[in-house]
């Protein structure tokens, strides 16, 4: 089909009997040149061979514009989409050639085995929970790329001490290298969107947490950017003694801590040996 014709998209949804659903973000990719540099730049930072399961898992694929430039790559391809029409779709499409888990993907990936790596164009309104859950559940997936909200990827990228260093900052950092690849603008979507995107290529840190840990993090986080206007003597009572052995002050503000340091206090509540050390000496420096 002509992805980047908006009356053939259409056509294809009213054959369909398909409404597009606020709820599931849906905004159609359009752009071919677009939808190139995306699928070119998952090709490049792709490892081969892919490892776990051997496969790309797609999120929300939609029509399939980003599938078809999946597809030229010529690996182990799986979709997950939530749209039962769309569905539909893809099987009209691709027939049994592409495996197709139908639902939530907060749901329907638990019990999967491992990808190589994920990629997909998320829906706005799920992307918050999509990434940390993904990251949360132990999964070692070498590699993600994502086209997101501008916003969002403003948060994932952030350092210390901006208004965007967030809980989903620190919890996809302390595992993932992130990189704001390039922006792309809503006028490269069908139904155009009100805000721009960006796509973003998450790399897996050499040594990643345990998943232990990485509860231990999202907890402590949860509770200091809960209250991010607050010290940590304030917001982390519970763990005051836990910061005096990390040598961390409690005297400072959750935005002024390093990634590596709410890992640092994590590994030693979950008694990780050598965590209570501060990293340098860890590290042998």
């Amino acid at each position: 089909m002509n992805h980047n014709s908006i009356s053939e998209i259409r056509d294809l949804l009213d054959r369909h009997e398909i409404g597009l659903k606020k709820r599931f973000g849906q905004n159609f990719l359009i752009d071919s040149a677009t939808r190139h540099r995306i699928g070119s730049l998952i090709a490049q930072v792709l490892p081969r061979p892919l490892p776990g399961s051997g496969e790309i898992w797609e999120i929300g694929p939609g029509l399939g514009a980003l599938t078809d430039e999946l597809r030229a790559l010529e690996l182990p391809l799986r979709l997950f989409e939530i749209d039962r029409g769309v569905i539909r779709v893809l099987r009209e499409r691709y027939g049994e050639d592409l495996p197709i888990e139908g639902g939530d993907f907060l749901d329907t990936f638990r019990g999967l085995p491992a990808p190589g790596a994920i990629v997909g164009n998320l829906p706005y309104h799920s992307a918050g929970a999509m990434v940390p859950r993904i990251v949360e559940s132990g999964l070692a997936v070498p590699v993600m790329v994502f086209l997101l909200q501008s916003e969002m990827v403003d948060r994932l990228v952030s350092p210390p001490g901006c208004k965007t260093y967030s809980a989903l900052s620190v919890l996809v950092q302390s595992h993932y290298q992130v990189e704001r690849a390039f922006l792309v603008p809503a006028g490269v979507f069908y139904p155009r969107p009100q805000v721009g995107s960006a796509v973003a290529v998450l790399r897996e840190l050499p040594h990643r947490p345990s998943r232990e840990v990485t509860e231990q993090i999202s907890l402590l986080t949860r509770e200091a950017f809960g209250q991010r206007r607050k010290t940590l003597r304030n917001t982390w009572k519970a763990w005051l003694p836990a910061l005096e052995e990390c040598g961390i002050d409690p005297g400072l503000r959750p935005e002024e801590l390093q990634p590596e340091t709410f890992r640092l206090l994590a590994e030693h509540l979950r008694g990780v040996p050598g965590a209570g050390q501060p990293r340098a000496v860890r590290d042998g420096r």
